[in-house]
């Protein structure tokens, strides 16, 4: 029982960060020059309602302001069972910034995979996001 959970927990976070990485990855090959043209202050700071609103260059950008143990630990926390937090991970999901941080949350929990519990994963990411503020950050 205990193995056969620990392989489905497995399979389940191999095909988040699957979720995750693909669309990044295949973003890697566009042409920066496009890039630059759509991605100005001005589309920035506008936060999108939905993730298939969110600028390619952006996502991109904002997984690439966390480190590949950052994201895991951060996936485990909201789509997992990860109980605990720690300082460094903390200090990258913040320094990211608050947008970053929900855009990615609303790309994942917008999968096959996770969407019939969407509301609940976004109070996960809310909540691991004010809980690095006011315990590790502040």
């Amino acid at each position: 029982m205990a193995r056969s959970k620990n392989v489905s927990f497995a399979v389940l976070l191999f095909m988040g960060i699957t979720l995750i990485a693909s669309p990044i990855l295949a973003m890697e090959n566009e042409d920066e020059s496009t890039e630059a043209e759509y991605i100005d202050n001005e589309n920035l700071a506008a936060s999108p309602e939905s993730s298939t609103e969110i600028l390619p260059g952006f996502l991109k950008n904002c997984a690439n302001t966390i480190s590949k143990s950052t994201g895991d630990k951060v996936f485990n926390y909201i789509f997992g069972d990860e109980k605990s937090l720690d300082y460094d991970t903390c200090s990258e999901v913040t320094g990211s910034g608050k947008e970053c941080h929900d855009a990615l949350v609303k790309y994942v929990a917008e999968g096959a995979m996770f969407k019939a519990n969407y509301n609940f994963y976004l109070k996960r990411g809310d909540d691991l996001y004010n809980i690095c503020l006011a315990v590790f950050v502040d």
